[in-house]
């Protein structure tokens, strides 16, 4: 049985004090305090004998943009045998996937950056030990937090320009710290590009929505799903699949955070024990003793899967207190 030690935040970091020789993964226990990641489908309040709702679990999918894909398709085949009627009902449809989407992030997203001001110097203290971030989440709490001065996290699009209400695209050459490994709400298609919603008048949230209502434009994003099925979605986007890559080449240190080791992300964990990481250190909420033991044996089997050499560690995730970091002392006071 892999050993089942545990160590603080601290104690790992200390190990090598040189943020350049690490990289970080979040999955949602980094958002989950602000952000609920229950799927964006049972918040979106589609009636269980709705046509739309009944249409996503006849394609075994909570992706919304597929939906609509669905619907608008279907009006095309109504459109060529001159079914006006079904045509309007079917683009109607497609309407209220859009909103509904929208209803789903204003219920579970906080509205502006300023909601979480307060806690922002926390994180950042946090993610100053990581030269690299990599996130499963999508939701816009990173983001936010990378726009602090003290974050130096750029993602990617500073060579882009300005337009529109966007800032793009994704240019690999570009300076990029930030790697949304599943996609994120403020990230949308331009062509085969990549962009970013940026914040309008009255926030980021209304500019998202107003760019899947007015633009019928929808995020790019990966909810729940198989791993088959992410990896299936990664590919099929330059932008995605580049970060993937960048998971892929992984060296130095690496420190999984608020992420479980299960199934369904398993070309995460491939991907980490294929890589050059030197060491794997994996944060664990609360850590009891089976807690331990059945995270043990997952990255056992990824591990063993991939012939890897790569050793863990287990780091106890409270006492990275992200969101909660005291504030530095001042030694001259």
């Amino acid at each position: 049985m892999p050993a089942t030690k545990v160590i603080t935040f601290d104690e790992a970091i200390a190990r090598d004090p040189n943020s350049d020789r690490w990289s970080l993964l979040l999955g949602n226990g980094f958002s989950s305090r602000y952000f609920n990641y229950r799927s964006l489908l049972d918040n979106a309040e589609l009636e269980a004998n709705d046509p739309v709702r009944v249409l996503f679990e006849r394609l075994k999918t909570v992706d919304f943009e597929r939906v609509v894909n669905a619907l608008e398709g279907a009006s095309v085949v109504e459109a060529a045998y001159n079914n006006k009627e079904r045509v309007e009902r079917l683009l109607a449809d497609a309407g209220r996937v859009r909103e509904a989407l929208v209803h789903a992030i204003r219920a579970i997203h906080p509205a502006h950056r300023e909601d979480i001001a307060d806690i922002i110097p926390s994180c950042v203290a946090f993610l100053s030990c990581f030269s690299r971030v990599f996130t499963l989440n999508y939701d816009l709490l990173l983001n936010w937090v990378s726009l602090d001065d003290g974050a130096k996290l750029p993602d990617g699009f500073g060579l882009g320009e300005q337009r529109a209400g966007f800032q793009g695209p994704f240019k690999i050459g570009a300076y990029c710290s930030i790697y949304n490994l599943h996609g994120a709400l403020h990230l949308f298609r331009s062509g085969g590009d990549v962009e970013k919603r940026i914040a309008g008048s009255t926030g980021v949230i209304d500019a998202i929505a107003q760019t899947i209502t007015e633009k019928k434009r929808l995020p790019i994003y990966i909810a729940e799903g198989t791993s088959l099925a992410k990896m299936a979605r990664i590919r099929s986007n330059n932008y995605l699949s580049h970060c993937y890559e960048q998971l892929c080449a992984s060296s130095g240190l690496f420190l999984v955070f608020g992420h479980s080791a299960a199934p369904n992300d398993a070309h995460i964990y491939n991907a980490l024990f294929r890589s050059n990481i030197e060491h794997l250190y994996f944060c664990v909420y609360q850590p009891t003793k089976e807690k331990l033991q059945t995270t043990a044996g997952e990255l056992a089997r990824y591990k063993l899967r991939a012939g890897s050499k790569i050793e863990y560690t287990f780091v106890d995730a409270e006492s990275a207190h992200v969101w909660d970091r005291p504030p530095a002392i001042n030694s001259s006071e």
